[in-house]
């Protein structure tokens, strides 16, 4: 009765967790969409790099969200598509996808790890199409 209890315990915990994390992503699809660096930012590392075009740094989370408020305002987000999305072995997350813009098309991925309830971005890439 009691490993039953345990495993019931863990089911929760883990569907819970889950759900947590996906909500997270989707708050982030969100942001891009809206081209919105400022609250980006909040789910960024301390530390997280950025690559935009043929270019990347790694940036304080208060340059990244200067680096992405420039380029989300030469590029007015259009849209965004999710192509792929999911878990690696140890449990980090990732997104790809396709950011419309006013200035062009970027295939987008976004590189995060979970951090208690929500994730924590650890990189960001904006290529061209």
């Amino acid at each position: 009765m009691k490993n039953r209890i345990t495993y019931i315990a863990l089911f929760i915990f883990l569907t819970f967790s889950y759900k947590v994390h996906a909500q997270s992503l989707e708050q982030v699809v969100g942001l891009i969409r809206a081209g919105n660096a400022t609250e980006l930012s909040k789910y960024f590392e301390n530390n997280v790099e950025i690559s935009l075009k043929e270019s990347g740094n790694s940036y304080s989370k208060a340059q990244a969200e200067q680096v992405l408020a420039n380029f989300f305002s030469k590029n007015s987000p259009k849209g965004f598509t999710i192509m792929h999305q999911g878990t690696s072995p140890e449990g980090s997350k990732y997104i790809i996808g396709n950011l419309m813009t006013a200035g062009g098309n970027y295939r987008v991925y976004v590189y995060a790890k979970p951090q208690g309830a929500s994730i924590i971005i650890r990189e960001m890439r904006f290529e061209v199409q």
